[in-house]
């Protein structure tokens, strides 16, 4: 009979044919693309289990859960920042993640700098821009960039702009369709490379491969990597 735990890995096997295939369509490397396994409401038995796939990336979007599961994380792990953030999250982001993905506030670049201090850490960081096709989503505008990049240089003893990162709109959602996707993809990615930043956080499990396609360097992947409800249950 099937376990979840073969399940779960299944599920990461097929994840990462699609980026191999992916990766083949744009002539690209699997390995330039790094996969983020996002591990919100998910338990501290799934990251081992996803640990035993050989991934050791989890994205988190709370606190609290960021804990929860950091505490209980297989050695080796990695934890990196996905969600909003607030200045009193601070101490605790930098307590337990490396890279924080939502940097989208210049007036957050100095509380952040003086909590990573005061810890004697140093984290990276992607700024989170909004191209524009879906005016809800957060991030700066691409022309408050240059500003933010230069008001980020007085904190580089301790932080580290590797690149920006961009929530696509959904393209289930009737005003919006793939075409949008690739091209707010395609509006990062060109964005970073003007302003000479190495990678390129885009690409949920709806929308990886578009992504890839367009130049993704950081996968923030999570449904995809778990079974549905039912296949869980027919598990047991």
């Amino acid at each position: 009979m099937t376990t979840a735990n073969s399940t779960i890995a299944s599920c990461v096997g097929a994840v990462r044919q699609r980026i191999a295939e992916a990766c083949a369509r744009a002539h690209r490397k699997p390995e330039g693309v790094r996969l983020i396994a996002v591990t919100k409401n998910r338990s501290p038995q799934d990251c081992m289990e996803l640990s035993a796939c050989g991934l050791h990336i989890y994205g988190e979007n709370r606190v609290d859960h960021l804990q929860q599961m950091a505490a209980q994380a297989p050695n080796g792990s990695h934890f990196h920042y996905l969600g909003r953030v607030q200045r009193r999250q601070f101490p605790d982001i930098v307590s337990h993640c490396t890279t924080l993905h939502s940097l989208a506030k210049s007036e957050h670049l100095a509380p952040l700098a003086k909590a990573l201090r005061r810890q004697e850490q140093r984290m990276q960081a992607f700024i989170q821009v909004n191209p524009g096709i879906d005016p809800l989503k957060a991030g700066i505008s691409p022309g408050d960039l240059a500003a933010m990049l230069e008001a980020a240089v007085a904190f580089d003893d301790c932080l580290q702009i590797i690149g920006l990162m961009t929530m696509a709109p959904d393209s289930h959602l009737p005003e919006y369709c793939d075409d949008d996707v690739r091209r707010c993809f395609a509006s990062l990615r060109q964005l970073a490379d003007q302003h000479q930043l190495p990678r390129v956080s885009m690409g949920m499990s709806g929308d990886f491969e578009i992504a890839i396609e367009e130049g993704a360097t950081d996968l923030r992947i999570g449904s995809a990597l778990f079974p549905s409800e039912s296949e869980h249950a027919a598990a047991q």
